[in-house]
Formats: structure tokens, C-alpha cells, sequence
């Protein structure tokens, strides 16, 4: 376990951090604090600041500033030699597009900036906590500040001087891209735009100011300087411009009462890394801390004290109900996550109150997000840099989010108006309040969490649909309702409040129970990427093995397809929208296929340390891994891949002024409905992800050590079980499925032998194999001149193509599967 930079003894954490201060975030011209003001500029030294502030509106508060209504300037009154704080910048307004991702509510993270004075102007310094040398030791300080700069980000003029106090023109400063808005339009390919100052202004609406944090706004603009992007232009009315409010909020450094603590890999917390030159030769220079709400009792020494000061979490008042009501139930889950993990009343949930900002950095708030299109929801974090003391939760949630899970329900169930529905839909909003709140709490995705029957909130549920009886569909217990046991946990562990002394033994004791009881935490990198092994960490899965969760997902498929006709649209609506109800239905096992495909050259593992009695990885049985494939093969069956003729006739094209919607599926038959092609789309998913490259090498390596493993060769001839037996397919459709499954192996076998990043080892076993396959193609090929042309035309084809990579490396250029509708239950990525 990672500890904090040792403390030198007698000294406070705020020494400790002044220490670091001199040697990982000195000034850029020099390692010495500023002691005195620099010479002033003979007219700053004339002029008083109240002279120079005559006629304009004061607004006290932990910075004083000075608003100009007749020449729109902003004044800052600053101490005269430095001045350091927390400096945070927000996008309290958005641009209303999920795939371009400027939101509202957004920010930049957090930096500690300093003040300082030199001459006639005040530099604006960011400190560069990434690199620290917390030590006695003033010259190996030294070295660590000077090997690691800090940046200079912007000049302001010094324009009056009285006492120890001067003022400072911070127009420019507050009217500069801080959240990056124009980078983000170039980076998204939505044209090249720059800030327009003369259409940019201070909104002295919501500049305020207070004791402990100053919060300034202002309008921006953002002007094209060529074609203006596409997507902006749909949104706005004039995509040459538009205009956005940025926030900048000034907060005194945290004191030092906030004790840092060692991130744990067991348990699931974001936080902050840097690099610690003082750590002794033995310890590794990175160090890790998660990241947190300070939290204490009354009395410290006294674990049954009352909290000191409760967490409190403000619901925005525009999100409508009765979604509204449905988030602050979730929000308060937390509520009740602390309290079984002993701290009882740390964590409270109001609504905003009236009038109040968003962006004021006193308040942790939730969010709607109103967007063009559906999206994910965010919980992110305003942390100080210094220590990962959490200074202001924001979660956004997605207002598309709600349709989203209805048309879910519509598909699998019908349209008709029903209480069902919006119980289905108020129940999925309260979770994914508690998840974005949990990330804003510090906590970071849990994905193994559904193997122990809905652990934590911080996985990613789909909704959980079982069949009662053969042809019955059960939404009884769609999702969860109320934290899991994994939650209380890691609060218990990541919030606890320990007796003086006892914090190290404390955390140890935790870890270890929550351990004891199987409480598994495995992230992001386990479950996203493509090439992820272990098959209990997936996202959207919802049971304790992947087969298990796709023969439920299959069962329920197949009733509702059977059932779906126009009563999952509601009365009146074009029968043509039912593409878009049928789009989530159809695909709707594809996380399934995804959470199995992983057993193939898979392997089980944890976040283990010395001591767990826990093994770090292992390879998942010859036999597991057979039955997996078997069941994604089957997965591919014409049957399966079949859309019922039923279904089909009602797919019609769009109607007058229904344009194209991301939530339709592709078509190279237009206006008509596809078959082919959504077959040949899922087909792919389950192809694609059984030969991907990295999954390939492992069937390899690990045939190596157990000569009962899956070999990659297996595989690929288990995919190619129809290429050499020929079936008796009931129909002409099922014939044509067939082809489709064939033709996606066939892309996939030249891609993988062709793909450069793959091993030697898998892209030699894709090689033989369409060596063999070739044969086989050319055999069909003959025997298809007594069947039919298309048979004849697909085997020639697939021949031709083998032909053309093993003859002459050239690789075909084959038709792309298309790509499916978003189907997360939570929404699009951006």
C-alpha cells in the first residue's frame, strides 16, 4: 500500500507543503518567494486605488473587485507582494452537442495560481505540483524545482497602488479561453474558431463575491475564421458565431487539517499522482492519493462524535418532474451508504437553493444536461491539486437519458401508456444519479461488481429482464434500488475517521473484511478495450457469468422480436418509427456477446497485493472457453440473425420531414430496410471480437502451457462449421443469413493476416487458415453450379479474394459491416 511523503516530525502539513512549494512550484525567474513589491510604475505610484476606482461598483470578498460599467473592465485588488489560491474554471452554459462535448457544467480542472508582482505588472503563475521533493534538505528542493517548470499563463497591469494593497487590470485574464472551447471545435473537426473580444464581456449578473471564494463570469464569443463546423452549425442559428458564458472561481488554499490518503488498487478510487524525489531508494517515486471530501467528527478522537461538517449535494431545480423527485431519491442512496458505513449524517441532499449559482464553488451540484442528442451523463470533481481534497462535486445528467431507457421498455413490452413505464424509467434515474454522484464522491467504475449480484452502483447495469415462464417478459426488478454492499465499503474504507494512531491498522482491517467477502474491484482498462480478458468485467452486464447473462438476453430477444409489431409505437405516430424501436431490440444481447467473447483467451485476475492469498491471473479453462465459443457460434445461426417477416413489412422508409436519426440502422438498400446488412452487422460484432489480435495471441500462448486449452486454429474451424458442411437452410433467407455469417469470417481471416499490430504467432494461424478455407471455397464454388448464382457468386467471391492475399499480398478491399446503432443503456459516447 502506497503511503504519503513522510512528514519531517514536528512539522505541519502546511510547512510540508511550503516545503514543496520551494521545491516543485517556484516561481519561473526564481526559487525565492517574493518578500517585497517590486518598483511600481511611476503612475501606479501616483495613483491611489481609490482614485482609480472612482465611479465603479466595489464587491468585497476574499478578492475585492472593482467593476467598470462605462469602459466593461474588471479590477482585481490584490496584496502587493503575492497571493496564492485555488483557481478553477467552469462552462456554466453549453453548446448542446454530445459528440463535440462542450457541456454545461463542464470545467477545467483545478490549479493552485499565484500572484506575484513584478514591476508595473502581476504574473500569473501556476504552480507544477505533478513533481515534489517534500524534504529538509533545501538543495535537493532546489533541484526539483529547477529540473520542473511552472507556467506563466498571463500578465496584468499593475494600475494603482495604496499600502500593501495594488490593483490589477484582469479584463484580458478573465476573457481568455480557459475551458479551451476552441481547441475542443478544432480537435472535433468543427472548423477553426477564435475568441471575439469585442463581442466578449463580464456578466456582472453572476460576479460575485464572498469570504471564502470569488466567482467571476462573462460572456464569450467564439467567431469562425472559415467554413463554419456542421455541427454547430445545426445548433446555433448562425454557425459563423456563437456565444458561451465561462466562470472563473477564486478559493483560498485548503488548510492543512486535510490529511491525504495512499490510494489502495483493491479499492475503486480516482485521485492524484506526482512524483515524489524524496521518497527513500526503496520506494517508488510515484505516489498516489485518492481523492475525497474532507470529513471530520467533532471530536477526532471520538469515533461516535457527531460529523462536523455534513457533505451536501444541491439538485438543480430545472430538471423536471417527476424525474426531479427521482433524482434526489438517488442522490440520497449516499445518504444512506454513509450511515451503514458508520458516519451516520455526513452526507445530505438539498435542492438548490433559489437564485443560487451553479458554478459557485460553495456548492456540490447535479446537473441537466440538455442536449441534440442522447449522451452520457458525467460526475466529475474540482480536486486540489496538492492534496486530492475534493473542493466541489458536478454531476451532468443526460436529459435524453429517460427517453432513452422508454424506448427500451416501448420495444420490450409495447407503447401503450402504462404506470410500468415510467416506474421502469424513475427507477433507472435514480441509479444513475447515485453512480454520477458516486464518481463526484471520488469513486471510480466498479465493472466485476454485478458477479456479486448488483455490488455497487458504480457498475454499469442494463436493465434487468428475465422471462417468467416460456413467453413471459419480467421487468420486476429492473434495477437496483439502493446502494451495494461494495459502496458502503469503499466509503467505510476511502471516508473512515480514525482515532489518532490508528488510521494505517484501520484501512487494513477494512480492506482485508471487504475482501474476505469477495468484494472485487476492477475498472475501466479491465472492461473497455477490446482486447479485455477476464469475462466478469464488462460494462451493461447483469449476472454472474457472461453465459449466463447472454442466454437471458437471447430468451427475452426472441419473445419480444416474435411479439413486436405496432403496438410498440404509441397511437398515431408513423408506423416507420418502429426502426428506431426495433434498432435497440435487435441488438439488444450485443454486450452479452461482448462480456463472452472475453473467454475466449481469457483469464481471471485482481488488483492483488503481497499478502491477499490471491492469485493474480488465471487462465480460464479449455473447456470454458469451448462453451463460450459454442454459444457464440450459435449466436451467429441464420436463426438468430433472422428478422421475421412480420417485422419487416413494417419497416418502412421515413415519412415527410423525418429526417435520419443516429438511432437507425444502416442501409445499402435504401429506401428499403437492409436485412442483410443488420444481419451482417451482428454477425461481425461476434466474429470481430472472437479473432481480435490480442485475444488471437493468447489462444496461442496459452495453448503453450496446457495442452487442453482452446488453439486459435480451433476457433477459427468452430466459426467455420457451415463452410464445410452443407446445411438443408428452410428458406432462401436462411440460405442468404448464412452467406452473411461466411462472408464475415472470411473479412475478418484477411484483416487479422494482414494486420501489422497483431503477433507473428495469430497472424501465421489466420494465413493457414484461409489456405484452407480457400479449398474449401472453391469446392462450394463447383458444387453451387447445381444450387443457385448467388451461392456460386458468394463462394468465387470469398476464393478470389483468399486468392488475391496468398498469391500476391494484395488484400482486398472488402465491404465494411455497418455500423450499429448506439445501444448503451446509458447512452453515446462523445
Amino acid at each position: 500500500m502506497q503511503t504519503p511523503a513522510p512528514r519531517a516530525p514536528g512539522r505541519s502539513w502546511t510547512a510540508a507543503l511550503a516545503a514543496a512549494l520551494v521545491c516543485g512550484c517556484g516561481a519561473p525567474r526564481s526559487t525565492t518567494p517574493v518578500a517585497s513589491p517590486a518598483p511600481v510604475a511611476a503612475t501606479a505610484t501616483r495613483r491611489t486605488i481609490a482614485a482609480a476606482t472612482t465611479g465603479m461598483e466595489r464587491r468585497d470578498g476574499f478578492i475585492p473587485l472593482y467593476l467598470d460599467p462605462a469602459g466593461g473592465k474588471l479590477y482585481l485588488e490584490l496584496p502587493a507582494d503575492s497571493l496564492r489560491a485555488l483557481f478553477v474554471a467552469t462552462q456554466p452554459t453549453g453548446l448542446g452537442s454530445n459528440p463535440v462535448g462542450i457541456d454545461r457544467g463542464g470545467d477545467a480542472g483545478a490549479q493552485v495560481v499565484r500572484f506575484d508582482r513584478s514591476g508595473d505588472r502581476v504574473m500569473v503563475v501556476f504552480e507544477n505540483w505533478s513533481y515534489r521533493g517534500a524534504t529538509d534538505n533545501p538543495d535537493h528542493a532546489r533541484t526539483v524545482a529547477e529540473a520542473f517548470p511552472p507556467s506563466t499563463v498571463a500578465s496584468l497591469p499593475v494600475m494603482a497602488s495604496e499600502g500593501r494593497r495594488i490593483l490589477v487590470d484582469a479584463t484580458a485574464f478573465a476573457l481568455t479561453d480557459w475551458t479551451g472551447v476552441a481547441t475542443t471545435l478544432q480537435q472535433g473537426e468543427q472548423g477553426s474558431y477564435s475568441l471575439a473580444p469585442d463581442r466578449s464581456s463580464i456578466n456582472p449578473a453572476l460576479t460575485r463575491n464572498f469570504p471564502r471564494n470569488t466567482e467571476i463570469d462573462a460572456w464569450m464569443t467564439w467567431a469562425a475564421s472559415g467554413r463554419p463546423g456542421r455541427i454547430v452549425s445545426q445548433i446555433v442559428p448562425d454557425g459563423r458565431a456563437f456565444t458561451l458564458r465561462q466562470h472563473l472561481s477564486f478559493l483560498p488554499l485548503p488548510d492543512g487539517g486535510y490529511a491525504p490518503r495512499a490510494l489502495d488498487p483493491r479499492v475503486g478510487f480516482f485521485g492524484i499522482e506526482f512524483k515524489d524525489y524524496a521518497q527513500p531508494i526503496q520506494a517508488p517515486l510515484d505516489q498516489r492519493w485518492i481523492a475525497r471530501h474532507r470529513l471530520t467528527r467533532t471530536n477526532p478522537a471520538d469515533p461516535s462524535s457527531p460529523i462536523a461538517d455534513p457533505i451536501v449535494y444541491y439538485i438543480d431545480r430545472g430538471i423536471p418532474e417527476p424525474i426531479r423527485t427521482a433524482t434526489l431519491e438517488g442522490a440520497r442512496w449516499w445518504s444512506d451508504a454513509f450511515d451503514r458505513a458508520g458516519l451516520k449524517g455526513a452526507f445530505r441532499v438539498e435542492l438548490l437553493p433559489e437564485g443560487a449559482d451553479p458554478m459557485d464553488a460553495r456548492y456540490n451540484v447535479v446537473q441537466w444536461e440538455n442536449r441534440n442528442e442522447r449522451g452520457w451523463s458525467i460526475g466529475s470533481a474540482i480536486t486540489d491539486p496538492r492534496t486530492g481534497e475534493i473542493i466541489k462535486g458536478m454531476a451532468r445528467l443526460d436529459s435524453h437519458r429517460a427517453r432513452t431507457d422508454y424506448n427500451l421498455f416501448a420495444a420490450l413490452m409495447g407503447a401503450d401508456a402504462t404506470p410500468a413505464d415510467t416506474h421502469f424509467v424513475l427507477a433507472r434515474v435514480r441509479q444513475v444519479t447515485a453512480h454520477e454522484i458516486g464518481h463526484t464522491l471520488g469513486l471510480a467504475h466498479n465493472y466485476i461488481a454485478s458477479t456479486y449480484e448488483r455490488g455497487s452502483v458504480m457498475d454499469y447495469p442494463p436493465p434487468r429482464v428475465r422471462l417468467a415462464g416460456r413467453d413471459s417478459i419480467d421487468l420486476g426488478a429492473a434495477y437496483a434500488a439502493g446502494p451495494g454492499p461494495y459502496d458502503v465499503w469503499a466509503i467505510h474504507w476511502g471516508y473512515g475517521i480514525f482515532p489518532p494512531g490508528t488510521e494505517r491498522d484501520s484501512l487494513r482491517a477494512i480492506t482485508a473484511d471487504g475482501l474476505a467477502k469477495g468484494y472485487l474491484f476492477l475498472s475501466d482498462a479491465d472492461a473497455r478495450p477490446e482486447y479485455a480478458s477476464d469475462p466478469r468485467t464488462n460494462l451493461w452486464d447483469d449476472a454472474a457469468t457472461a453465459g449466463e447473462f447472454l442466454q437471458h438476453e437471447m430468451d427475452v430477444r426472441r419473445v419480444a422480436m416474435s411479439r413486436f409489431g405496432e403496438r410498440n409505437i404509441r397511437p398515431g405516430e408513423p408506423v416507420a418509427l418502429l426502426q428506431e424501436r426495433f434498432a435497440p431490440l435487435y441488438f439488444f444481447h450485443r454486450f452479452a456477446l461482448n462480456s463472452l467473447s472475453k473467454t475466449i483467451g481469457g483469464m481471471e485476475y485482481s488488483n492483488a497485493t503481497r499478502g491477499d492469498a490471491l492469485q493474480a491471473t488465471h487462465p480460464i479453462s479449455g473447456a470454458a472457453q469451448r462453451a463460450a465459443l459454442s454459444a457464440l457460434a450459435r449466436a451467429m445461426a441464420p436463426a438468430e440473425l433472422a428478422i421475421p417477416d412480420t417485422v419487416l413489412t413494417l419497416l418502412a422508409p421515413r415519412p415527410f420531414s423525418y429526417g435520419g436519426s443516429v438511432e437507425l440502422f444502416g442501409s445499402r438498400t435504401r429506401p428499403a430496410f437492409d436485412e442483410l446488412g443488420a444481419a451482417r452487422t451482428l454477425a461481425q460484432m461476434i466474429v470481430d471480437a472472437v479473432l481480435q489480435r490480442d485475444r488471437a495471441a493468447r489462444l496461442v500462448q496459452q495453448a503453450i502451457h496446457d495442452p487442453r486449452a482452446l488453439t486459435l486454429g480451433e476457433a477459427i474451424d468452430t466459426l467455420a462449421a457451415s463452410w464445410r458442411t452443407v446445411t438443408r437452410q428452410p428458406d432462401a433467407q436462411y440460405s442468404a443469413l448464412e452467406r452473411v455469417a461466411q462472408r464475415a469470417l472470411a473479412d475478418r481471416l484477411l484483416a487479422l493476416a494482414a494486420d501489422r499490430d497483431a503477433s507473428p504467432e495469430a497472424r501465421a494461424g489466420a494465413e493457414l487458415a484461409i489456405r484452407r478455407l480457400r479449398t474449401t471455397a472453391i469446392a462450394r464454388a463447383q458444387s453451387a453450379e447445381r444450387a443457385s448464382q448467388a451461392e456460386q457468386a458468394h463462394w468465387l467471391a470469398i476464393a478470389g479474394d483468399f486468392a488475391r492475399w496468398l498469391d500476391r499480398r494484395e488484400l482486398p478491399q472488402p465491404t465494411p459491416a455497418l455500423v450499429a446503432p448506439p445501444g448503451d443503456p446509458f447512452g453515446t459516447a462523445p
